[in-house]
């Protein structure tokens, strides 16, 4: 009778481990995700030059572009570009002539990014930015380009997921461009999709 009491508990180990492995198998669970984000919303640029003149505008609209690796973790790697106006001024010179000067850039920066609480991330970026100043009048244009290396933002986000793949959200930043010592102000409305 030992020996049959034996022979069924094993069978019934080996039977339970054969259904949890079966189960297990069964259960494919993704440990990666990644996510690619849009952005749009207001800038303000602040700028280190005080030349007092009212006609600068600080104010625009910009749009970014993010790419997230999302591992099961808290800790998000992305990468992000964009494109920001950051001033525009116009000078009238003389009767005939208007001065009009323009400055955008489009960031390149390699991004951190780390969940806090539900919903609630914080993130830092650094890498270069591509800036272009644009001046014309008088018939004539004229165009620099400049690459600033030394730069980096700061970010504060909410995003909220509406379903399995789509996040809707919006975030606040800070961003410093190394060779112009100068900041810009962003809050922005984001649309992501996770795959």
């Amino acid at each position: 009778m030992g020996r049959n009491k034996i022979i069924i508990t094993f069978t019934l180990v080996l039977f339970s481990l054969a259904l949890y492995s079966q189960q297990k198998d069964s259960v494919k669970v993704k440990l990666n995700h990644y996510s690619f984000t849009v952005g749009t919303g207001w800038t303000h640029y602040i700028n280190n030059l005080e030349n007092g003149d009212d006609d600068i505008r600080q104010n625009f609209a910009g749009i970014s572009f993010k790419f997230f690796w999302e591992p099961e973790h808290r800790l998000s790697l992305g990468l992000e570009t964009g494109y920001y106006k950051l001033f525009k001024t116009t000078h009238q010179v003389n009767t005939d002539t208007t001065l009009e000067v323009n400055r955008t850039v489009v960031p390149l920066l390699l991004l951190v990014r780390m969940r806090i609480v539900d919903n609630v991330y914080l993130g830092a970026g650094f890498g270069m930015a591509l800036l272009n100043n644009k001046a014309s009048g008088a018939n004539q244009e004229i165009t620099t380009k400049t690459t600033s290396l030394a730069n980096f933002e700061l970010s504060g986000a909410y995003i909220y997921p509406l379903s399995k793949h789509w996040q809707v959200g919006g975030e606040a930043r800070v961003y410093r461009f190394g060779s112009l010592e100068d900041w810009m102000l962003s809050v922005q409305a984001m649309c992501a999709f996770r795959f």
